[in-house]
């Protein structure tokens, strides 16, 4: 089965970040796992396609988008722009399907899901840093005022 290697990744880098990380780490571990979560039930309504716009995965999309955003804007750190720009990515892979009908569907299926991984170490790498701040007795304030 190949969603388990990816939900094992998930609750590993997800689970450091809300171990260890501050509250924008957090923040974004929360919406990837609710964004995991809502998964199963948006298939029971709408199954997952490739030949055309996937519109469960698409809402999905957009709503994880849209909170890493808001987390991008208010945080103090890099990595929430770099993780909003990998959503991004997942996002367009929509659009472009919406728009062009001759896409293949793998291509599809690889803009959607491929950036998830990077996503995934970007968070890691995140909370890691923030660790790194508070052992060199650095003051990491999470968010902007």
């Amino acid at each position: 089965m190949r969603l388990l290697p990816v939900l094992l990744l998930l609750a590993i880098c997800a689970g450091y970040a809300l171990w260890k990380g501050g509250k924008p780490e957090r923040a974004a571990a929360i919406v990837l796992l609710l964004m995991a979560v809502s998964d199963p039930f948006v298939h029971a309504l709408t199954p997952p396609t490739y030949i055309k716009l996937d519109p469960g995965h698409f809402i999905i999309d957009l709503a994880g988008w849209s909170a890493l955003f808001v987390i991008a804007i208010r945080a103090r750190t890099l990595w929430p722009l770099w993780v909003t720009s990998l959503q991004t990515i997942s996002l367009i892979s929509h659009v472009t399907r919406l728009m062009d009908y001759t896409l293949l569907p793998t291509a599809y299926a690889i803009m959607q899901v491929s950036s998830s991984y990077l996503l995934l170490v970007v968070l890691t790498v995140g909370t890691y840093n923030h660790q790194a701040r508070l052992h060199m007795n650095l003051t990491d304030q999470p968010w902007r005022n």
